[in-house]
């Protein structure tokens, strides 16, 4: 059975990737890592205490982080810095561990007198784990700064989903500050550029997590994380600090950095340039170091919030919506999900169907927009139609008023007479028109206690593009003026309400291969979720 949260006492730390893989199976959720080294009685004094200068441990814990990504990505990994930096009695972590793990053989005993007497916070019932990597390595030693300590050090970021790189530079901050760690944390608008910025993660979210890790691997310094709206925030304004946190790839906003200190007669930042981990097995589109932007990557057609089965309405069909922008690729989406097995019911083409001579719409529109809006036929002009609405949101809203309720009834009528297994509602207005109640599972954070299907915020499947290119696409395909394009796509939500609103997302800005994998992920997993 797995445990929630282990502790690893490391005396070898260039082999630990011999038992990372191990640890893995038997920790679920936290693994902190102790360097047996850094203590200073360790087990009954077995190792001397290597290094009393704190950043010469920088290139073994650059180490330690590089194996986890490739042995133990799955797990939140946090490198203990008290016992490196200071003569700590005991060593403390916020959650209690479950499990104790060695690389190294001791007796019972002397084990047992190191839990007892040197770890802090264990549960009643830990356990330990001894798994051998037969001896012991010379640490390593860093030579950028190695014996230069700092009052107060400074870095910034984003830090979306805290992965190992963010701990790998956050680390840094800490084990060369005495006193303090500034954090700038970046605000929405400077995420905007920013690959799939409609996952981010709300500010306070980010600032939350890295102060819980910060404190959590060396609680003895001041930390303060602050939200900043400018690309330096604090750094070019506090004479305190002395030294900047960089990765190699910002290397340029350190030195712009120094150069506005300069300008204000502020002392110059030390920068340290920190080499970020490699990403294991990085896909093509995904880049070559760890970095959020493939973290968000791999979110595409996973479950991104909890689903409930509403057991109210029938188990077959099973209805999905899939929803999303004009021109972000749901015609590609429901296309592959079609050779999954899905029935498409595609609601622009119900839609051209209820605008038809004949048909109840057709007098209705005819009637609030007048006969301009006629060909030669006496059919609907969608195109001279679409000019109208799409530059005035009253008009949409009439237009809406009339086609969304005549298009609800097509679809409702097919799926109750359908024997297919799995449907998928296609529409683009479908979260504006509430068709919501067509589908089949009820998020737990909208849940509450219903009367009828009606009610229920169900699942959603959205495909969502990068604004520039819903526009650029609309102008190729459609032959709109760029003027044109734009109005179509500020008539809609934009894509953060798509994704705060849908229980999976997709992005189809890739070769179609990558879109197609991220609609095999989806409909795997939601085989998972079926009924048998």
């Amino acid at each position: 059975m797995l445990v929630k949260t282990g502790l690893l006492i490391v005396s070898n730390p260039k082999q630990i990737g011999n038992v990372l893989g191990s640890i893995q199976k038997q920790v679920k959720s936290t693994l902190y890592i102790q360097l047996l080294s850094a203590l200073s009685e360790p087990l009954g004094s077995f190792i001397p205490k290597k290094c009393n200068v704190w950043p010469k441990f920088s290139p073994t814990i650059h180490g330690i982080y590089s194996q986890v990504a490739r042995y133990c990505s799955g797990l939140d990994v946090r490198v203990l810095l008290s016992g490196l930096k200071y003569n700590i009695s005991k060593i403390h972590t916020q959650k209690p561990i479950d499990l104790i793990i060695l690389d190294k053989t001791y007796p019972r005993s002397e084990i047992d007198n190191f839990i007892s007497t040197r770890i802090d916070n264990v549960t009643k019932e830990y356990k330990v784990m001894t798994l051998d990597t037969e001896h012991i390595e010379d640490l390593e030693v860093d030579t950028l700064f190695a014996d230069k300590k700092y009052k107060h050090t400074v870095l910034g970021g984003t830090f979306d989903r805290l992965h190992l790189a963010h701990k790998l530079l956050l680390s840094e901050a800490a084990l060369r500050a005495t006193n303090t760690v500034t954090v700038g944390v970046t605000e929405e608008n400077m995420l905007l550029n920013k690959l799939l910025w409609e996952f981010i993660e709300d500010i306070d979210v980010r600032v939350k997590n890295v102060k819980d890790f910060l404190v959590d691997i060396c609680p003895e310094l001041e930390y303060n994380i602050v939200p900043i709206s400018d690309p330096f925030g604090p750094a070019i304004t506090d004479p305190t600090m002395e030294l900047i946190v960089v990765s190699q790839e910002t290397l340029k906003g350190g030195e712009k950095i120094n150069s506005i200190r300069k300008e204000k007669n502020l002392s110059l930042l030390d920068i340290l340039p920190v080499e970020l981990v490699d990403e294991p097995n990085p896909k093509p589109i995904e880049e070559t170091k760890i970095s959020s932007s493939t973290t968000r990557i791999r979110l595409l057609g996973t479950v991104l919030q909890p689903i409930e089965t509403n057991h109210n309405i029938p188990k077959l069909p099973y209805v999905i919506g899939l929803t999303g922008g004009i021109a972000s690729g749901k015609s590609g989406i429901a296309s592959n999900l079609q050779k999954l097995g899905a029935k498409i019911i595609n609601c622009d083409l119900i839609g051209h169907s209820v605008y038809k001579k004949g048909k109840p719409c057709h007098g209705k529109i005819v009637e609030v927009f007048g006969e301009k809006v006629l060909s030669s036929d006496g059919e609907i002009d969608r195109k001279v139609l679409g000019g109208i609405v799409f530059k005035n949101k009253e008009d949409l809203n009439k237009l809406n008023s009339l086609v969304w309720p005549a298009i609800a009834r097509e679809v409702q009528d097919i799926i109750k007479n359908s024997n297919e297994k799995v449907i998928v509602v296609e529409a683009a207005v479908l979260l504006m028109a509430n068709w919501q109640n067509l589908c089949h599972e009820v998020s737990y954070r909208n849940k509450s206690t219903f009367d009828s299907i009606e009610h229920y915020l169900l699942q959603i499947w959205t495909t969502i593009v990068p604004r520039e290119e819903a526009i650029s696409r609309l102008i190729h395909r459609n032959g709109l003026t760029q003027e044109e394009a734009t109005n179509r796509i500020d008539s809609q939500p934009p894509n953060k309400v798509y994704v705060k609103s849908s229980h999976v997302v997709f992005c189809t800005v890739w070769p179609v291969e990558y879109t197609k994998e991220q609609v095999v992920k989806a409909w795997n997993l939601l085989s998972g979720r079926m009924p048998s």
